[in-house]
Order: C-alpha cells, then sequence, then structure tokens
C-alpha cells in the first residue's frame, strides 16, 4: 500500500468516526458564511501537512454547504476505509446534483454491490451518464460494454469504436491540458531560478 493509500485509508476512517458519532460538527453559523472552495483549499493543504482530522473537518464542512466536490471526496474517504454505505450516500448525493466523478464512483458501487444491491442495470445508468459529460473514465467502460457485451448491453462493435473515438479525443485533450500546465510550470520555476540568481549577483 502507497503513502498515499495509507492516508486515504486514515482520512476514510476518521470520515467514517465523524458520520457515525458527529465527532466533528461543524458550527451552523460558520458553515453559512464559508467558502466551499476555499475550504477545500485549506483541506488539502492540511492533507499535504499530513493533518487528517483538519482536513476531512474541513472537507465535511464544504460538503455540507453542498460542494459536490467535497462530497465526491468525502465519499472517496469513506470507501477507502470500507465504510461503504457511507460512500454511496456521499456519491449519491453529489451524482443526482451532475458530477460526473460521482456518477462514476456510485456506478462502480453498484457493479461491486458494496454498499449497495448489486444493479448493472443502474450502474449502466449512471456510468453512461458520466459519460455523456464526457468524463474519460466513464468514456472507456461504455466502450468496453458495447464491446463486451456487458451490463445487459448486447454487443455492438460499431458503438464501441464510436465510443472509442470519443475516448482518443478526450485523452488528447487531456494529454495537451497536461503539457501546458508543465510548461507553464517550468516556465515559472525558471524566473525564479533566474530571480534568485540576479539577487545573489546583486550582493
Amino acid at each position: 500500500m502507497s503513502a498515499r493509500q495509507v492516508q486515504s485509508f486514515w482520512v476514510g476512517i476518521i470520515v467514517a468516526v465523524n458520520l457515525l458519532y458527529s465527532v466533528a460538527q461543524a458550527d451552523p453559523a460558520a458553515s453559512t458564511a464559508a467558502d466551499p472552495e476555499k475550504l477545500i483549499a485549506q483541506a488539502q493543504q492540511a492533507l499535504d501537512r499530513e493533518e487528517l482530522d483538519t482536513a476531512v473537518k474541513l472537507y465535511q464542512q464544504a460538503a455540507e454547504l453542498n460542494s459536490t466536490t467535497a462530497q465526491v471526496y468525502m465519499g472517496e474517504f469513506a470507501n477507502s476505509a470500507q465504510f461503504y454505505e457511507e460512500a454511496v450516500g456521499w456519491f449519491l448525493m453529489a451524482a443526482s446534483q451532475g458530477n460526473p466523478a460521482a456518477q462514476f464512483d456510485l456506478a462502480q458501487m453498484y457493479v461491486a454491490g458494496t454498499g449497495i444491491e448489486k444493479d448493472d442495470a443502474k450502474a449502466l445508468y449512471w456510468f453512461r451518464r458520466s459519460a455523456d459529460k464526457n468524463y474519460l473514465p466513464s468514456v472507456k467502460v461504455v466502450s468496453n460494454a458495447y464491446r463486451l457485451g456487458q451490463y445487459g448491453l448486447k454487443v455492438d462493435l460499431d458503438k464501441a469504436k464510436s465510443w472509442d473515438a470519443k475516448a482518443s479525443r478526450l485523452e488528447a485533450i487531456e494529454q495537451k491540458a497536461t503539457a501546458e500546465k508543465m510548461a507553464a510550470y517550468l516556465a515559472e520555476q525558471k524566473k525564479l531560478q533566474e530571480e534568485a540568481a540576479k539577487k545573489a549577483n546583486n550582493k
């Protein structure tokens, strides 16, 4: 198990404890005034510092403010700690509001029958809703479903090829975005190094 997986497991434990025993209840007045995006950023910083309990409280507060991103995090943490019913609850909350990552995660829960009754038809429903929003993992699942005849679908190689083409387009877009982010990061690092060298030379 990687260090990240271990961290995710322990965060999941804390999430489950919070859900089951209300250890981390956010102040309602503070929640009303809070910005979910800021809470998520603070939560990520807390995770990076390995302040797991703080991260969970912040993610939960953002989730309670109806941030679907935070709800997905909460579901993934609970799922990693094998608290499957809690995970399903968070995924369903975000999926019903159109979050494609949550729709994919919920579909996987239906496939495995963890935290909810196994149901291939409902799994396909959520995979398709997610794929229609161009969520690449779901697009690949739907493509394979047509190729292999999964989740109640009949084998249809033409539809599989159509979904494959969509997956290829999305992968190209993702690769371009990743390359642009890396180029921007390297340019920023080069600029910082040049500024540091200039300051050293001026001393």
